[in-house]
């Protein structure tokens, strides 16, 4: 069955600060688990519209998860960063639920494993899912951490996309290299701030 493509302006005014760190086998033949560090929350508006808008125009279907009481919020930051978020959500083609980190891992992916599986049997190619960041403090990537492993345990092997921010603030030389490398631990590569603009992968 033939996915319904969306209409251009689901992405078209979105800026492509992510399309360029990304391969263009992403979504198809790939499906990586990537970070990406953000100086300051008020980077995620553009890279989540960034990395939403190239997984529609890659046949994908999105899901992005918001803080409790968040998601109406997170609506308007996408939709003024570029995202076309009332089209693609009449269109059924973005999931916005929210989640709560403070609550239990286990059961989190649940709802997102069956949309998942609806998607796919709609014909799209792979989910390309994000969510809201976490930071600036190593422990707040920390106490993050058993959803990432609950993440990895639901979809390892399935065709996701999966993109997660986290906020690292203004830290010295050796503190951004330890982080990095936790993060990269954790992740098929990590998506730094280049020099002059964008995202560049550590790999």
């Amino acid at each position: 069955m033939a996915a319904e493509r969306p209409s251009e302006r689901g992405s078209s005014s979105v800026s492509g600060v992510i399309a360029d760190a990304l391969d263009p086998e992403v979504g198809a033949g790939s499906c990586p688990h990537l970070a990406v560090l953000l100086r300051t929350h008020d980077d995620l508006p553009a890279v989540l519209a960034s990395f939403y808008g190239l997984g529609a125009k890659r046949n994908g279907w999105l899901a992005h998860r918001a803080l409790p009481g968040e998601a109406d919020l997170d609506r308007e930051r996408l939709s003024r960063a570029g995202l076309q978020v009332a089209d693609l959500e009449e269109e059924d083609r973005l999931a916005i639920m929210e989640i709560d980190p403070s609550g239990p891992a286990e059961g989190s992916t649940e709802r997102l494993e069956r949309e998942l599986d609806r998607a796919l049997e709609r014909g799209f190619a792979a989910a390309w899912y994000a969510r809201f960041a976490v930071g600036p403090e190593q422990r707040d990537h920390e106490a993050f951490r058993p959803f990432e492993d609950a993440w990895d345990r639901a979809f390892n092997g399935r065709p996701v996309v999966t993109l997660c921010p986290f906020v690292v603030g203004e830290i010295d030389a050796r503190a951004a290299l330890e982080r990095m490398d936790w993060l990269a631990s954790l992740h098929d590569s990590v998506l730094l701030p280049g020099a002059g603009g964008g995202f560049v992968p550590d790999r």
